[in-house]
């Protein structure tokens, strides 16, 4: 479940191309995650899908090479070279060899939920009105869920692996805790690992909440804690541990399936700090209580914050994971995400001085 002594994995980059914000220092800034008050206690509302229009290809891809890729994908290959460049690996700073190796050896993780429910949704509407001859060849081949994390892999020359976690809501927090597990298994050198995602269908609204992003993605750049005091990179945080958790219908048994993890998690140092990312509506608000009842039986000065909703799906997690780490982790943290059905995935985290 949980290492409190050697750390998993040094977090050293961050690479969030969102709505909200592109790249760290917009990030660290954003006041709001999540849904409003007023949208709470409304899941009748319609489905409203923001666009965004503040991601440029061209200013992170340059002009060619990226037209085909859906957008999704290029915010992902924008993130990557973000989150790169965040931990001292910008290719204009390694000769082509070093870079070529360091590559080779680097593995991809991506959580999502929709980064292909739009292709799939037009080829789905194609095929029923126009048979064969209505599918586009440009598009035909990114129909599949795994299709852009192996994208990522074929454009950065990452070798090591590239792996694609589906969990609604969850998967983000999933892929960092695989990711440094991988690490761990000396699978890979360093590894990618974070969340993509694209427009959410209609029938998302309860789980999102009444409005929804376009598209985005939001990149963690993990390594070993030696490599990184090796390469003098000082890290946001170190990610320390990990659980996954069903919690109950039942509130009360909820609390105490929930209690009982953060505790484990916690362990004799406590927690400092507990960040979590919840459904929008009543479900949401339970486990809230929950959090907030263990919080007040340990007597302790917790620190909690709580998003509700999540208009970018599993990246609203992710991007509430770079907001605090471009912030400051202070002591030790535990950041949580919920999907509909009740599971959890929580990540214990501790600090590294920050950068």
């Amino acid at each position: 479940m949980s290492t409190h002594g050697r750390p998993l994995a040094a977090i050293t980059g961050i690479g969030p191309v969102t709505r909200p914000a592109i790249g760290v220092k917009e990030l660290a800034e954003v006041t709001t995650l999540g849904i409003r008050d007023d949208e709470r206690t409304t899941p009748a509302l319609p489905l409203t899908i923001d666009p965004m229009d503040t991601f440029h290809p061209a200013d992170f891809l340059g002009k060619r090479g990226w037209k085909f890729f859906p957008e999704p994908t290029r915010a992902a290959l924008a993130a990557v070279r973000l989150a790169l460049a965040d931990a001292k690996r910008h290719p204009d700073t390694m000769e082509p060899e070093e870079r070529t190796e360091a590559n080779a050896r680097t593995g991809v993780v991506i959580g999502t939920n929709f980064a292909v429910d739009a292709i799939v949704d037009r080829i789905d509407r194609a095929l029923i009105a126009e048979g064969i001859p209505g599918i586009s060849p440009v598009e035909c081949p990114n129909f599949s869920v795994n299709v852009p994390a192996g994208q990522l892999a074929i454009a950065g020359g990452f070798k090591a692996f590239n792996i694609t976690l589906v969990d609604l809501l969850t998967a983000g927090y999933e892929a960092l805790l695989l990711g440094a597990r991988a690490l761990v298994a000396g699978r890979a050198d360093s590894v990618l690992a974070g969340t993509i995602e694209g427009p959410p269908p209609t029938a998302a609204q309860p789980v999102t909440g009444p409005r929804a992003d376009a598209f985005g993605a939001c990149l963690f750049h993990l390594e070993p804690q030696q490599a990184a005091a090796e390469r003098r990179v000082v890290p946001y945080a170190y990610l320390t541990g990990g659980t996954r958790r069903m919690l109950p219908d039942e509130p009360h048994h909820a609390a105490r399936v929930l209690g009982s993890a953060l505790d484990r998690l916690g362990g004799a140092d406590g927690v400092d700090q507990l960040h979590l990312c919840l459904p929008p509506y009543d479900e949401g608000a339970r486990a809230a209580d929950a959090a907030r009842a263990w919080v007040a039986a340990r007597g302790a000065g917790t620190e909690v914050t709580i998003v509700q909703g999540a208009p970018q799906a599993t990246g609203t997690s992710a991007l509430a994971l770079g907001r605090q780490l471009a912030r400051e982790v202070r002591g030790t943290a535990v950041f949580g995400a919920m999907g509909p059905q009740g599971n959890v995935t929580l990540l214990h985290l501790t600090d590294a001085g920050g950068k």
